[in-house]
């Protein structure tokens, strides 16, 4: 209990400390303002950040750890650049609007730096956060980099801002895309959303330029063909998107359950093993089924034997060809299924030859 309160000892002292430094420097006006507002204030944040993380420490220490790690030092940076743009703007009310600017161009891309620097750091306890703060960084330095060109033309501000809400938007949704196979397909194509996004904003940027209204015209109908074929190749992307995911799930599921499978490896039988490793990791049945029909008929069996004990071999249906979500879980079922009718297969393929 005591190694608990020393620690909040010593912020009270700090408390102390500031908010005397801070009833002094009102006496030196007003240049004391001035560094109350720049330095004070934002270190009185920073105290009250790292305080909480303190208090959370052996309540939720993943919580405590981005309070000390990544709220504390961006909350001092932006405070601080925030109370130094409005004592340049008073000195330099000429040039106010490009002072904003610059100021906001810093303070979110040092807040993006940071956020990418704590992504980056590989706790184990924090992994599932590091998509989160990697796309929260993006946001930040898009952000950022919207308000550097905005201070060239304001309107090129816009694609940058585009692109930063995409990013924003994906964050959130990047901490549950194992448990949702369409939002990891969004996610894994996330570049073409943001390029996506930046025309869009661009072309708002285009027609804020002042221009003949007749220009607009023809700029709108060029715009629509390339989004056109924007969402057209972001489509395609989303869709071999998916169906690569699909893939590399079934042939990750295939290596876990490939001892179930009873069917002896051997030299002789490799075209059998390859058409049974397609047919339960892709749910491809065309060689599996040519392998079988010519096992069979070399076994004697005539034609309607043969449609008996493949039938249900010839009509299965993969459930990644089916027009719904599927996840881990259905696939995992479905290669289970696989491997189940595979093994009655070989059981009745076995049982004839030995008859």
């Amino acid at each position: 209990m005591r190694a608990r309160r020393d620690p909040l000892i010593k912020y009270v002292i700090t408390y102390i400390i500031l908010a005397s430094s801070a009833l002094l420097l009102l006496l030196w006006r007003p240049m004391g303002v001035y560094v109350i507002t720049i330095l004070m204030i934002p270190m009185v944040a920073l105290v009250t950040a790292l305080l909480a993380s303190t208090i959370l420490k052996y309540r939720n220490e993943v919580l405590s750890d981005v309070l000390r790690g990544l709220v504390a030092p961006s909350l001092f940076v932006y405070l601080m650049i925030g109370g130094l743009t409005p004592v340049l703007i008073s000195s330099h009310r000429v040039y106010s609007l490009v002072i904003s600017y610059l100021m906001n161009f810093l303070a979110f891309t040092v807040i993006g730096a940071l956020t990418n620097w704590y992504s980056r750091r590989g706790t184990i306890e924090r992994s599932s956060m590091e998509p989160l703060m990697k796309y929260l960084s993006y946001f930040f330095i898009f952000l950022g980099l919207g308000y550097l060109f905005g201070t060239a033309y304001s309107p090129l501000f816009y694609p940058f801002m585009a692109i930063s809400i995409v990013y924003l938007a994906i964050a959130p949704a990047s901490m549950v895309k194992d448990r949702n196979n369409s939002l990891g397909n969004i996610i894994g194509n996330s570049r073409s959303l943001a390029m996506a996004a930046f025309g869009i904003g661009l072309l708002y940027s285009i027609l804020s330029i002042p221009k003949p209204p007749a220009w607009n015209t023809y700029i709108l109908i060029a715009f629509v063909f390339v989004a056109s074929m924007a969402i057209m190749y972001a489509g395609y992307r989303l869709y071999t998107g998916g169906l690569s995911a699909l893939e590399g799930i079934e042939e990750e599921l295939y290596e876990a359950h490939k001892r179930e499978i009873r069917v002896v490896t051997s030299p002789e039988y490799a075209l059998f093993e390859e058409a049974v490793k397609e047919f339960i990791t892709n749910g491809q049945k065309d060689k599996l089924i040519a392998y079988l029909v010519h096992e069979l008929t070399n076994d004697g069996l005539d034609y309607e034997d043969i449609i008996n004990r493949l039938n249900r071999l010839i009509n299965y249906s993969s459930v990644a060809t089916c027009r719904r979500r599927v996840n881990r879980r259905v696939l995992e079922l479905e290669v289970r299924d696989r491997i189940d009718l595979v093994n009655e297969l070989m059981s009745e393929l076995l049982s004839n030859k030995n008859t």
